[in-house]
């Protein structure tokens, strides 16, 4: 196993449990140790600091304002799941529908095939019935105590005409209401506690951390183990079958690295063609967000935990109680709706994170709210490609955001919604002025404008090895890649399309999918 993340923790911790497979994980970050992993809070310290990421950045983004983005991607076991916001959201029934499109009859992929999967992991709190499963080993809960902050927005969006919603995934997506998160007994469950802290004690599991892949070894067009560096020296391991779960970015670097890529891309640095794949490192598909702020009239919200002593009081009630502040994500409700069809399928997730702020516009952080809209279906396709020949750099990649013109045309719907809701009695008894954009950035051009200057990303990079049954796939239905033996790609670049929504959710599904046909070849 090539990668420590959602999908590689679920696959070698289950593999390990379920068969008598010798399996060697290897991450090239550390084990999940540092106490803020674990403290839902903790993930906003985390990403300041860097200690647990890949700090990636795209290439200048020339069709919004010219700078890069950062893409930062999880180093260290868990993966993205032991960095995120926690949000645990399965997409909709058609994003599935167009992975099963991909592959035609040579596999099964739709909603319904990958809906036992679901179901399987899930531990969920506060639903049970045919679309929730309740025992499994992911935890899933939604907030303990909704903040006032909160309340009032999902009331504001039940008053701008969005229905409540208490389960974005039962059997309909659109509506407002609160998050489920993979939060259990006030602790973060990443893929690393569900699924690979359960196997650790097996002699059939070896995790080796710190332990940088650098190349697929082969013996003709079989896939026989994999080169890496630990501790300064290089290793060889043989496997029978070599799995990468290197995420969408360090998948196809990797695929490239060994051979396998657009002859094109080899060629430019000097790597022999061992499989063409055109496909390599094209597709690549990010959720693409932008903010609308307003600071509420009175103290509400998480803005005064931010620092100081208020944040030290929060830790110290979130040790003694398991609650508080600190017990909580910061996002406790959500909305997804269509803004150029309201009753239809949503196209836009709108967070709400109850502070106010825009760094982009030099807003410090203040009492309020930040309603973060987020295009879910974008149709901006990038790519990524090597920077060079040496397994230690990063990889070169363009998500090209917003590239699209339908995509910025949803996002300024998005916002224009969004100052409806504000606009409601709910928000208006309780909010200030608009902080970002500003009331007087009324046009489409100035909304334009808005969104190319603050807009951030969910790090939720898919597509880059995807799915198919076509030549130029570079996995089939069973995610082997075509033309290899004994060579996957199981993780989050195999998805034909992105999801409706944040993708750790379908990514462990389809691990879960993906071990069910590695353990029947075994």
């Amino acid at each position: 196993m090539v990668g420590g993340g959602s999908a590689g923790c679920l696959i070698a911790g289950r593999l390990a449990q379920e068969t008598d497979a010798r399996v060697l994980l290897l991450e090239a970050g550390g084990r999940d140790i540092d106490p803020l992993i674990h403290i839902p809070s903790g993930f906003s310290k985390l990403l300041q600091n860097g200690w647990f990421l890949w700090p990636y950045e795209s290439v200048p983004q020339t069709q919004l304002d010219g700078r890069p983005r950062m893409m930062q991607q999880g180093k260290g076991l868990g993966g993205g799941g032991s960095i995120n916001a926690m949000l645990y959201v399965r997409g909709q029934p058609r994003d599935y529908a167009r992975w099963q499109e991909a592959v035609g009859d040579t596999g099964r992929w739709s909603y319904d095939d990958l809906l036992p999967h679901f179901i399987a992991m899930e531990g969920n709190d506060s639903f049970s019935g045919p679309l929730h499963g309740v025992d499994g080993p992911l935890k899933v809960s939604q907030p303990i105590d909704i903040n006032a902050m909160n309340l009032a927005t999902m009331e504001g969006f039940t008053q701008a005409g969005l229905p409540y919603n208490p389960d974005y995934n039962g059997e309909r997506q659109r509506g407002v209401g609160p998050c489920q998160l993979t939060i259990g007994d006030a602790r973060r469950c990443s893929a690393a506690v569900a699924f690979l802290n359960p196997a650790r004690s097996r002699p059939n599991l070896t995790i080796s951390t710190h332990s940088l892949v650098t190349n697929i070894v082969f013996e003709g067009d079989r896939a026989i183990g994999v080169d890496y560096v630990h501790s300064g020296n290089t290793h060889r391991a043989l496997a029978g079958e070599v799995v990468l779960s290197a995420g969408a970015l360090n998948s196809p670097r990797l695929l490239m690295l060994s051979g396998i890529g657009p002859e094109a891309e080899l060629a430019r640095h000097g790597i022999a063609v061992k499989l063409a794949s055109p496909d390599v490192g094209q597709h690549l598909q990010e959720h693409p967000a932008v903010p609308i702020s307003a600071r509420s009239r009175h103290e509400m919200g998480y803005a005064k935990y931010a620092t100081g002593l208020p944040m030290l009081g929060a830790g110290a009630r979130y040790l003694l109680t398991g609650e508080g502040p600190a017990a909580t994500n910061g996002i406790e409700t959500v909305s997804f709706f269509n803004p150029h069809e309201p009753e239809g399928e949503p196209t836009v997730q709108c967070m709400h994170l109850a502070v106010a702020g825009n760094p982009t516009d030099g807003i410090e952080l203040s009492s309020g709210l930040t309603l973060e809209n987020v295009v879910i279906q974008p149709r901006s396709r990038g790519h990524v490609v090597l920077r060079d020949a040496d397994p230690n750099s990063a990889p070169v990649f363009d998500c090209n955001y917003l590239g699209d013109a339908e995509d910025m045309r949803m996002m300024v719907a998005s916002l224009r919604y969004c100052r409806e809701v504000l606009q409601t009695p709910a928000m208006r008894e309780i909010m200030e002025a608009e902080m970002s954009p500003g009331l007087d950035v009324d046009t489409d051009e100035g909304l334009v404008e808005h969104c190319k200057r603050t807009l951030t990303v969910n790090w939720h990079p898919v597509g880059t090895c995807r799915m198919g049954a076509d030549e130029d796939a570079v996995v089939d239905a069973s995610l082997r890649v075509r033309g290899a033996r004994n060579l996957r790609v199981i993780d989050a670049s195999i998805m034909p399309n992105i999801t409706s929504g944040n993708t750790n959710a379908p990514t462990m599904a389809i691990a879960s999918k993906g071990l069910e046909m590695l353990k029947a070849d075994l």
